[in-house]
């Protein structure tokens, strides 16, 4: 780049904001400004972060007053957003964006729609020949009965409104099956096989850069996000995602769960998470530094070839974790330096020790 660019994330107070700013923080020509809708969050702290303002977002429109006011007050050249709940009201509101500004790459409303609805989701997999477990959307005993005459067990009930793994139960038979259903369910049958994720940047349906990822160290449950996992290359499974966004004609960043069915020996998709996702600095480190390259294509409307490590990754929890199992792996240093959270920790240490001091505060 051949000047600063002042970069403006819009919801700073997202799940996933920091790893982004981890991500951009390694790119010196950009000055980071942060916007949130909470008054204290991890971002505030990080040293990467030259500017944070604290704005009651209230209604769509007075949400849009304030971030053409911060583009305009602020110099801003891209905005970047990182959740879904920003990421649709930039798609909404596209054209009221002050012209001063660019935003990333972002899908049609519709599509993003149906990605980030389980039920939409896996009645656009049937509409469009894409191989995805069988589906049940249960929200009466009706729907029950009609369940129970054409699912094989085991199955996976899965609450609509949450993501990340939460809330995810197996049903191994029948008769274990909850009597009482609460809220409307979204059901799949199980796959016997394994996780595999594919991170993409997209530009009208073509990807344009990706990473691959497979989990080798389980969070705090089987369906929680992996806290260690191996970067490869897999071509076939490539194919598959390349496929599935030609086919939404996607624009902008996606994080794909799939499943590999061991049975009938393909890869199913499971979910699309429309968004930025916790493991994008672990694809940083791999080498393709997802924000950044959305950057780019939003201001030169195209990116260079980049090609991936095959490398082991491991996040903060995951060290913590395999340090607690084996103490001498606190000594692996050339390791723990180059493929962990551990480095960005030490360079930004007070973002992860605010976390931390808030999740101790609900514990306890």
């Amino acid at each position: 780049m051949s000047s600063r660019r002042n970069v403006l994330v819009a919801d700073g107070d997202s799940t996933w904001a920091l790893s982004v700013i981890t991500c951009l923080s390694q790119i010196e020509d950009y000055k980071l400004f942060v916007l949130s809708n909470t008054k204290r969050t991890a971002t505030k702290y990080s040293k990467y972060t030259s500017y944070y303002k604290f704005s009651e977002r209230g209604d769509d429109a007075n949400w849009l007053k304030v971030i053409n006011s911060e583009i305009e007050a602020n110099d801003i050249s891209i905005v970047i957003p990182i959740a879904e709940k920003e990421i649709a009201f930039f798609i909404n509101h596209l054209d009221s964006i002050h012209s001063a500004a660019k935003v990333i790459p972002l899908p049609e409303f519709k599509d993003f729609v149906i990605a980030t609805d389980k039920k939409l989701l896996s009645d656009f997999a049937i509409t469009n020949d894409i191989s995805h477990p069988k589906s049940f959307h249960v929200t009466s005993e009706k729907n029950k009965d009609e369940f129970f005459s054409a699912a094989n067990f085991p199955v996976l009930i899965k609450p609509i409104n949450l993501k990340g793994g939460d809330g995810i139960k197996k049903i191994d038979t029948l008769s274990n099956f909850p009597k009482q259903i609460e809220g409307p369910l979204f059901i799949q049958e199980y796959i016997e096989g394994y996780d595999v994720d594919c991170s993409v940047l997209c530009l009208k349906g073509k990807v344009l850069t990706h990473t691959i990822q497979k989990g080798n160290l389980k969070g705090h449950n089987d369906f929680a996000p992996q806290l260690g996992f191996n970067f490869l290359k897999n071509e076939t499974l490539l194919k598959v995602v390349e496929d599935i966004m030609s086919k939404f004609n996607w624009s902008g960043v996606a994080h794909l769960d799939l499943r590999y069915d061991e049975n009938t020996k393909d890869y199913k998709l499971i979910e699309i998470n429309a968004r930025f996702w916790g493991s994008v600095d672990a694809s940083e480190c791999a080498g393709i530094n997802f924000p950044h390259l959305s950057i780019q294509l939003a201001l030169n409307g195209f990116i260079s070839e980049y090609d991936f490590e095959t490398i082991h990754y491991m996040r903060l929890k995951g060290v913590l974790k395999s340090i607690k199992r084996q103490p001498t792996f606190i000594f692996k240093k050339t390791f723990l330096m180059n493929n962990t959270e551990a480095k960005s920790f030490l360079k930004d240490p007070l973002p992860t020790m605010y976390k931390f001091r808030e999740w101790f505060g609900r514990r306890f």
